[in-house]
């Protein structure tokens, strides 16, 4: 028995494949958002994060400021930098929120924050208050001229940055 391939003669044969027309290349902001006129979506580019790696190492040695009743354990030993996890702070994804949005905070506390099984918007409360209280430390060092200089510009850095940044539209903190 002689075996050969099926004939295309049938209704099967190949259909060329045309691209639908592309969108205008103008482009339109609508409510923060960049939309072609075609209505599709359009990438906005990524903001480059804020970072400052000596506003980060002040935090090292001072007391945990979140506090969380039940968890923390005090000290100085454990104490690193807390970046919030909210997304209105640059936290998205795998990137942390910028540096100006951090709290010094124990192990404990720090662990709780970023893994802890509790409400998210108890976390976010907890880190609020600690970091109004980060904000308040930060003018106390710009202020003080018997700071080491890298401190007091660090936190000038930080104060900056947190009054440069948009709330709303055309709103500032």
């Amino acid at each position: 028995m002689k075996r050969s391939p099926m004939s295309r003669g049938t209704g099967f044969a190949r259909r060329t494949y045309t691209a639908p027309p592309a969108a205008p290349l103008r482009r339109v902001e609508h409510a923060g958002v960049i939309v072609r006129l075609s209505g599709a979506p359009v990438a906005r580019p990524k903001s480059e994060p804020h970072r400052n790696p000596h506003l980060l190492s002040m935090a090292r040695g001072r007391y945990c400021l979140l506090r969380v009743p039940g968890v923390c354990i005090g000290g100085t030993e454990t104490t690193v930098a807390c970046h919030s996890n909210l997304s209105i702070h640059g936290k998205a994804g795998a990137r942390k929120a910028n540096d100006e949005y951090h709290v010094p905070g124990c192990f404990a506390c720090h662990r709780w924050l970023d893994q802890g099984p509790a409400d998210g918007v108890l976390k976010a409360m907890t880190f609020m208050r600690a970091h109004l209280e980060q904000v308040g430390y930060w003018r106390a060092v710009a202020a003080d001229i018997t700071q080491p200089p890298k401190d007091r510009a660090a936190a000038l850095w930080a104060l900056d940055h947190l009054n440069a940044t948009p709330v709303g539209k055309g709103e500032t903190l």
